[in-house]
């Protein structure tokens, strides 16, 4: 008689338990479901069929059996994962050709299900072959399993199919690697062999983490299901009306014509100016350029609308026009640099698609997720509060995208596959940290070549991302819009200033010529480059008695919001005065004009988005834009920063020494300065370890390779996950009691339901504050967990810790991120 193993038993009180057989054919199932929207199907299907293999065992049953206690003491001691890697790896491995490479990543994506790990240490031991060398109980599991369900699959069909799968995939990338080759050689032409070397490896690796991607979500999804008592062979999609994207879309597009047709009957086009009117049709020109782009299939584009030129409306036009012309779009992506743009575009889109539910905005990690995955799938904490990408429409930061692709969490892992079929948009490119460049490149290269991955990079001031050493393929043709220079013009709408030899302010001379511009501008906005400079110079004009509003993100989004919009009101009426100190975050996407700008130094490109929140509409002849010098700022950690000012202040030399009468933000001269920003920064670009000696570029192609080279796959996926961080520390989201946030700490405290629990957190992203991970221990008393049940899970506890004019209070603001 064949007794069957256990795989899970829930934590509901009911004591329910799910087989191993059970689990492996809801897993695959997933497995074969979501891999067939990459071409992927019957390799997910292998991957599925395998990954708990090593349940299989009377230990791993026993184990799940125990009580809690003793389980926490056995935790970790009774791996699982390794062995359907073995079973792969020991039958296909000594194959010829694509079979080889095929059986080494799917034997990888089944090992490191649980947890990234690096195929080679930085010892240069082949933990891959180790894991695999290692395995307990191998027999006994194998023989198990065949006599519980592997037989009932036609492995050898199965194989055959994922062979031919394989092999078309293999083939997409050696494409992709022959358009770049001529890139790459041209560029890199002292190590000319290593670079290309380094450039087919990395596009592997890609391809790694894709297989990776569908396994952890598909295993994910089918515990999680079982957890919740919920069929997942019969289950239908939570957003998608019989599984049909395109539905939503239809609708989504219907509403944002009716909402676009409301915004130009609402526009008093006979109040206009000359000026606003011809803005006005410029906006809706480039508009109508954008839907009409959509005709092109999937590719790399850039859209290089000038700032004021409508960015986002355009993008979403765009995006909706494409999903009616092609019904293989599963979603749309919208990634922007900072979360304060992130929080505008959400709001652009719930206004504009008219359906809150197809919308998530991410960008808070509110739940914190533990370091190391366990393999006790007693309890079902890892995907129950996950954010996943499921929505239609997701607007998310570049960090979160960034971590999507390359952290070596899993929650983040797990997202990967959801930008297979998606259009992303990548609004403000030109923002990305130069350490990123280079792996973005040739991510960006990969999705669109293997997973069909329609991504626009949108900016008024677009770098030259093809001129890298690590380029990116942009497609034919490659800007949505033509005539990018005359665009520029018809929106240049401001004069800048800019600082003489020796010329600096203080905050006490800056706040008094402030105080003294209020009599000759209504409306003055002030960008600094940190929050205590904020937070000074804000405290300095409210001591003058001037009506000044303080924005950072020591307020949660909701404040910011709120905040924004008292704003705008105030402006439309113009009958009172009003100064606005802020950090960047109000220097893109936010949809808001001032006559007057003041912004300490920076980068040109900061200055380009700065000068967008001025006369943005044209209401007077020329806003005034005057970018200072300011002491005191405390800027000497942000090396980045300092870099893009010094080149900076050379341009401006140029430009003064040049007799030109035209803009500084005119493409001749942004052009100048990404040429002198990338210029000799390429191993800056690789995104460097400098304690370790290497870079992340590195690691994700040849690894730290091995004393004896026995596998074709040998990177350093965890190292690489660890240190990949777009921001240089991470942070976690700290639910704070502003408005609704104490009632959802409340109801999250309170609930025993798993799926409410799961939709409070996400509407929690809007009442988070950034703290820094590595400082948490320092709030003790402030920071708790909102509860015991969720651990990873925090709030702000303390009374009065959010304070209602600088959000979290001062005492913590050198932690907050």
């Amino acid at each position: 008689m064949v007794i069957s193993m256990t795989a899970h038993i829930s934590d509901d009180g009911l004591g329910r338990e799910e087989s191993v057989a059970e689990h492996t054919e809801k897993t695959t199932f997933l497995c074969a479901q979501k891999g067939k929207r990459c071409g992927l199907s019957k390799v997910m299907s292998l991957c599925g069929l395998f990954h708990d293999l090593g349940k299989n065992k009377q230990k791993f049953h026993d184990y799940l059996h125990e009580d809690e206690s003793t389980r926490q003491k056995l935790r970790g001691s009774i791996a699982h994962a390794s062995t359907g890697a073995k079973y792969i790896y020991d039958r296909y491995h000594g194959e010829e050709g694509s079979k080889k490479y095929m059986a080494e990543m799917i034997s990888y994506a089944i090992a490191a299900h649980h947890g990234l790990f690096d195929c080679v240490d930085e010892d240069h031991t082949d933990i891959f072959s180790e894991k695999l060398d290692k395995v307990e109980d191998y027999d006994t599991a194998c023989i198990n399993a065949e006599k519980d369900y592997l037989n009932t699959y036609e492995r050898d069909k199965i194989l055959a199919d994922a062979c031919q799968e394989f092999d078309i995939i293999w083939n997409k990338i050696k494409v992709l690697f022959d358009r770049l080759k001529p890139m790459v050689a041209s560029k890199n032409e002292k190590d000319k062999r290593e670079a290309l070397y380094d450039c087919r490896l990395f596009l592997f690796s890609c391809l790694q983490r894709l297989i990776l991607s569908l396994l952890i979500d598909s295993d994910w999804e089918a515990t999680s299901d079982f957890m919740d008592n919920v069929d997942t062979l019969t289950k239908q999609s939570e957003f998608y009306p019989q599984d049909d994207p395109q539905e939503i879309f239809r609708q989504a597009k219907e509403n944002f014509d009716i909402y676009m047709e409301k915004r130009r009957q609402s526009a008093n086009i006979s109040r206009m100016s000359d000026r606003e009117k011809k803005i006005f049709d410029a906006r809706n020109s480039l508009q109508s350029a954008c839907r009409q782009f959509a005709r092109h299939p999937a590719g790399v584009y850039c859209l290089p609308i000038p700032t004021g030129g409508g960015k986002t409306l355009s993008g979403l036009a765009y995006a909706l026009e494409y999903c009616g012309q092609h019904r293989e779009v599963e979603r749309v992506i919208y990634v922007s640099p900072y979360i304060s743009i992130t929080e505008q575009n959400a709001r652009v889109f719930r206004q504009a698609i008219g359906n809150d539910e197809w919308i998530l905005e991410h960008h808070s990690s509110v739940v914190r997720t533990d370091k190391q995955e366990d393999e006790d799938y007693r309890h079902n904490r890892f995907s129950q509060y996950d954010i996943n990408w499921e929505e239609p429409f997701i607007c998310t930061t570049f960090v979160q995208f960034m971590n999507t692709l390359f952290s070596d969490k899993s929650g983040s892992i797990r997202r990967m596959h959801r930008l297979a079929n998606a259009i992303v948009i990548i609004d403000e490119v030109q923002s990305m940290p130069l350490k990123c460049i280079h792996t973005f490149n040739y991510m960006i290269n990969f999705l669109n070549a293997v997973c069909n991955t329609n991504i626009i990079l949108c900016t008024a001031t677009q770098p030259d991302l093809e001129e890298a050493k690590c380029p990116i393929c942009y497609s034919k043709p490659k800007n949505m819009i033509e005539n990018v220079t005359d665009w520029f013009h018809i929106f240049d709408r401001v004069k800048v200033n800019t600082p003489g030899k020796n010329q600096k302010y203080t905050f006490e001379s800056l706040g008094n010529e402030i105080a003294d511009k209020t009599a000759e501008y209504h409306s003055i906005l002030v960008v600094l480059n940190t929050k205590s400079a904020v937070k000074k110079l804000y405290d300095i004009l409210r001591e003058q008695n001037i009506n000044t509003v303080y924005l950072t993100t020591n307020l949660c989004a909701e404040h910011r919001s709120d905040r924004i919009h008292s704003i705008k009101e105030i402006l439309s009426k113009k009958q009172e005065n009003i100064v606005v100190v802020s950090t960047n975050l109000i220097e893109a996407g936010v949809d808001i004009s001032f006559e007057c700008v003041y912004r300490s130094m920076t980068g040109l490109d900061s200055l380009a988005q700065t000068a967008g929140r001025c006369n943005r509409n044209g209401e007077i002849e020329r806003g005034i834009v005057n970018l200072i010098m300011l002491e005191g700022e405390n800027t000497g950690n942000m090396t980045e920063l300092l870099e893009n000012v010094r080149i900076a202040e050379n341009i401006i030399y140029q430009y003064k020494e040049s007799g030109n009468t035209g803009s500084l933000l005119e493409p001749e001269w942004m052009d100048a300065y990404y040429r002198a920003v990338y210029f000799g920064a390429s191993d800056k670009m690789n995104f460097p370890i400098e304690k370790k000696d290497t870079n992340i570029l590195e690691l994700l192609s040849k690894g730290f390779i091995p004393e004896k080279k026995k596998n074709y796959m040998n990177q350093a996926y965890k190292t690489a996950g660890q240190w990949y961080r777009v921001i240089e520390d991470h942070s976690i989201g700290v639910i704070v009691p502003y408005k609704k946030g104490a009632e959802l700490i409340d109801s999250i405290q309170k609930s025993k339901n798993m799926s409410n629990i799961k939709a409070y957190i996400r509407q929690a992203q809007r009442y988070t504050v950034n703290v820094r991970e590595s400082q948490l221990k320092n709030f003790d008393g402030l920071i708790e967990p909102v509860s015991d049940k969720i651990p990873g899970l925090y709030m702000a506890a303390a009374p009065g810790a959010y304070h209602n004019d600088y959000g979290i209070t001062p005492e913590w603001e050198t932690l907050i991120v």
